[in-house]
């Protein structure tokens, strides 16, 4: 397996050093605050590996957490900071080589399975380490029925998006103009519609422009498919029934949050 990049090994840098500050910065137990960081929004952003390009501090970091899950002083179990740093990063890794979520990971390995993992491969090279764990559970990465599979999924589930292009969708709106997530500040509201779900479980994801203040809630024609080559979920874009924009329009309204990915816009005129 090729080593990390430059910038791979800054994201499993980044997240050691948050595992490693929680054992003195949290009044929870460590599996506790794995499993509350795995289901986090800052996750989240390692997934989408877009938290290098966030501010926060690490003390900003583990206040959002609490904030997303409230402040915890469950369990006694305290890893040492040496433990916790190698978890940290040993976790990241395992996403990156294995193209999975931190939940995905986090099934695989749960916070207390993984401490025993420490004991027998902290000595090793991380990615010899990552492998060898994946192999000890039989996780079998080269597949090719299952690699043919996850491009059939990936093809079908872009391929319902297009569908929806020109038809009328209702967006509730969770992160509005003015909304920052995580260092990103929406510039449009952006929500969910509820007509399918995405590859992540969740329900699809979706852009409005043309509105100027924030709403809680938008009914409009689906505009464009924004489709992302390095991330598993496609974005849709919704706009008044009565208007219509350009691409170069769309990638401009977009480009605060999609200048991370590399994506191509699709619209009803791309099909025919």
């Amino acid at each position: 397996m090729t080593p990390l990049s430059y910038i791979e090994i800054k994201l499993c840098q980044a997240q050691a050093k948050i595992f490693e500050a929680s054992v003195s910065k949290t009044n929870c137990s460590s599996p506790i605050f794995i499993r509350r960081f795995v289901y986090s929004s800052i996750a989240k952003s390692f997934d989408e590996k877009v938290y290098l390009y966030r501010s926060d501090s690490i003390a900003d970091v583990l206040d959002i957490i609490n904030e997303e899950f409230g402040e915890s002083k469950y369990g006694q179990i305290k890893y040492s900071v040496d433990q916790m740093f190698w978890i940290g990063y040993i976790y990241r890794c395992i996403c990156i080589k294995y193209n999975l979520s931190s939940k995905a990971v986090y099934k695989l390995f749960d916070a207390r399975e993984i401490i025993k993992y420490y004991n027998i491969f902290h000595t090793f090279d991380i990615v010899d380490a990552a492998e060898r764990m994946m192999e000890s559970i039989n996780y079998d990465m080269s597949s090719i029925q299952d690699k043919t599979y996850k491009v059939i999924k990936r093809l079908f589930y872009t391929k319902k998006l297009t569908k929806l292009l020109g038809k009328n969708v209702k967006v509730f709106i969770d992160r509005p103009i003015g909304y920052d997530h995580n260092g990103i500040i929406y510039s449009l509201n952006y929500g969910y519609i509820k007509k399918l779900k995405a590859l992540d479980g969740e329900f699809q994801d979706a852009y409005v422009i043309g509105i100027d203040e924030p709403v809680k809630m938008f009914e409009g024609k689906v505009v464009a498919v924004i489709n992302r080559n390095n991330d598993i979920e496609d974005k849709l874009v919704i706009c008044d029934k009565s208007k219509n924009y350009s691409k170069e329009e769309i990638k401009k309204a977009v480009y605060f949050q999609e200048k991370y990915f590399k994506s191509k816009i699709i619209m009803e005129n791309n099909l025919n």
